[in-house]
C-alpha cells in the first residue's frame, strides 16, 4: 500500500512542478532543458504558531480547545489552498500548540506532513527559558529545543530540519545542531522586532556564528564548513516588514499584500542565474482569516494573482524550507570557488 501512495505522490507532485528529490529544484535552474539565463526563485509560505497560553495572564491560549480547534482548522484551510496551487506549507510550531496537540490525540500535524508540507520548531526562547536567556548556557538551550522537539514528534511529526527564534543568542546554531536541526529561517531581533539589512537577500549561507545580542557580523558572513543554512526572507524592505502589524492595523490588508507584491518583484529582479535563490511570506495564523464566509481568501487570491503567473513562466519554484536547503547543499557542490553571498 506504501508504495501505491509513494506512486501517486511522485505523479502528483511532477504534475504540479512540485520537486521532491535533493538538488533537483537547483537543477531544473541550471540543468535542466528549461534552462534560463534569469534566477529562478524558490518559494513558499511559512505558518507561525506563536505560544499562546504559554502565559495564562495574556489572554486566551490553545487549553481553551476552542482558540485550539479554530487555529487547526486554519492551518488546514492554508494547506488546501496552497496545495490548489500546486505548492506545501511550512508549518513552525511550538508549545502549548502541539502539548494540547498531543494531549488531545489530534493528528493535525502528522495529517499535514503526511500531505508533504513541513513541519517545524518556531522557538520563542523568552516564553520557554524565561528572562535573559541569552545568558544561559548552550545545555539549556538544548535542553529546551529538544524538549520542544520531543512534543512535535509526539505529536506525529516525523522529520524536524528548520527552526525560527533565538535571533540573539550567540550559540543558538550550537544548540540547534545540538538537537539536530539545520534549517535556520526568519531571523528577527526579537526586541526590537526589526530585521536587519545585512540579513536582507535571496542567497542562501552558512552563517559562521550565531547572532550576538544585535551584532550580525559573523552571523551575515557565510562559513562553507556551517552545519546550518541560512535561507534569507527575500529582497524586504526591513522597515516595512518590521512594521507589518501596524501597517495592517492602521491601514489596511491590501496596504500589505502590495508590499508583499513588491518585495516579490524586487526579489526575482535580485536573483541570479548563477545562484540559489529564495523568497516566502510569513504569515500567522489568524493574520489573514478576513472574510469567515471564505476565510483566507485573501492569501488564495494574492497566489492566483502574483504567484500562479510567474510559476507558470518558470521564475518561481514551490518549495519546503528543506528543499530549499537541500538544493542550497547542491549549489555548493557544484560551485566551490563562486561567494555565496
Amino acid at each position: 500500500m506504501r508504495s501505491v501512495l509513494l506512486i501517486v505522490v511522485l505523479a502528483l507532485s511532477a504534475a504540479a512542478n512540485i520537486y521532491v528529490t535533493e538538488g533537483s529544484l537547483y537543477a531544473f535552474q541550471t540543468y535542466g532543458p528549461e534552462k534560463t539565463t534569469e534566477g529562478v526563485l524558490l518559494f513558499t509560505i511559512c505558518v507561525h504558531v506563536e505560544p499562546f497560553g504559554a502565559t495564562p495572564s495574556r489572554g486566551a491560549g490553545y487549553h481553551d480547545l476552542r482558540l485550539f480547534k479554530m487555529h487547526s482548522r486554519d492551518l488546514m484551510t492554508l494547506a488546501r489552498i496552497v496545495e490548489g496551487h500546486g505548492g506545501r506549507l511550512v508549518v513552525q510550531a511550538q508549545t502549548p500548540f502541539t502539548k494540547v496537540a498531543v494531549d488531545e490525540g489530534d493528528t493535525i500535524l502528522a495529517d499535514l506532513e503526511a500531505h508533504g508540507h513541513e513541519i517545524g520548531l518556531h522557538f520563542h526562547e523568552y516564553v520557554h527559558l524565561g528572562r535573559n536567556p541569552e545568558s544561559l548556557p548552550v545545555t539549556s538551550w538544548t535542553r529546551s529545543m529538544t524538549n520542544e522537539i520531543i512534543f512535535l514528534k509526539k505529536a506525529g511529526v516525523d522529520a524536524i530540519r528548520c527552526w525560527s527564534g533565538g535571533n540573539r543568542y550567540k550559540k543558538i546554531l550550537e544548540a540547534a545542531s545540538n538537537v539536530g536541526l539545520e534549517v535556520m529561517t526568519d531571523y528577527k531581533d526579537p526586541r526590537s522586532q526589526e530585521t536587519s539589512p545585512l540579513v536582507m537577500d535571496v542567497n542562501p549561507w552558512r552563517p559562521s556564528g550565531g547572532p550576538d545580542g544585535g551584532d550580525l557580523t559573523l552571523f551575515s558572513q557565510n562559513d562553507p564548513g556551517g552545519r546550518i543554512v541560512y535561507l534569507p526572507d527575500g529582497a524586504y524592505d526591513p522597515e516595512m516588514l518590521a512594521a507589518k502589524r501596524e501597517i495592517i492595523l492602521e491601514n489596511s490588508v491590501e496596504v500589505y499584500l502590495q508590499f508583499l507584491e513588491d518585495s516579490l518583484k524586487h526579489s526575482l529582479e535580485a536573483a541570479q542565474p548563477e545562484k540559489l535563490n529564495v523568497f516566502h511570506i510569513t504569515v500567522h495564523l489568524g493574520e489573514f482569516r478576513g472574510n469567515p464566509s471564505k476565510p483566507y481568501s485573501i492569501i488564495d487570491d494574492f497566489l492566483t494573482v502574483n504567484v500562479d503567473p510567474l510559476v507558470s513562466a518558470g521564475k518561481i519554484r514551490w518549495a519546503t524550507f528543506s528543499q530549499m536547503a537541500d538544493a542550497y547543499s547542491q549549489w555548493e557542490r557544484d560551485h566551490t570557488t563562486c561567494p555565496a553571498r
